[in-house]
């Protein structure tokens, strides 16, 4: 089963429906059609709740039954052939924010079917995948 996406607000835990915050109808289309065509603009992926404060995330479990929510601070990738888009997500979980994490996901066109599946990239795909992190974050991993 595909994690279900959507915005939570980290300050007021407001929950807004995906389509009042984007133009886009899911996290897969928000990635193909703003995100990556944005040149990774980092900014997309905060947004400012009706709170007030910018601390609006997209949002995730795990796995199904999992209690702990995941948000997401940064998506970065790399258009290959075929439409096939290689990505790190840097996420954090909700109880340890300070504590980030590298997820490896990947997808073709709008289908979110990778973002669950096992990346294999060869070691240059790897390399540009991490030296764009960095472009894109100014936050060099390593």
């Amino acid at each position: 089963m595909a994690a279900r996406y959507g915005w939570q607000c980290l300050a007021c835990g407001e929950r807004p429906a995906w389509t009042s915050v984007c133009d886009s109808r899911s996290v897969a289309a928000f990635i193909h059609d703003e995100l990556a065509p944005s040149g990774w603009d980092q900014r997309l992926l905060r947004r400012k709740c009706l709170c007030g404060k910018r601390t609006l995330y997209i949002t995730y479990r795990l796995k199904r039954g999992d209690p702990e929510r995941v948000s997401i601070r940064h998506i970065v990738g790399l258009g290959l052939a075929d439409d096939y888009l290689p990505m790190i997500w840097e996420t954090f979980r909700h109880a340890t924010p300070g504590t980030r994490w590298l997820d490896f996901k990947y997808q073709k066109g709008r289908s979110p079917w990778g973002l669950t599946k096992r990346l294999v990239l060869t070691k240059p795909q790897l390399s540009r995948l991490l030296r764009a992190y960095a472009k894109a974050t100014g936050s060099p991993l390593g």
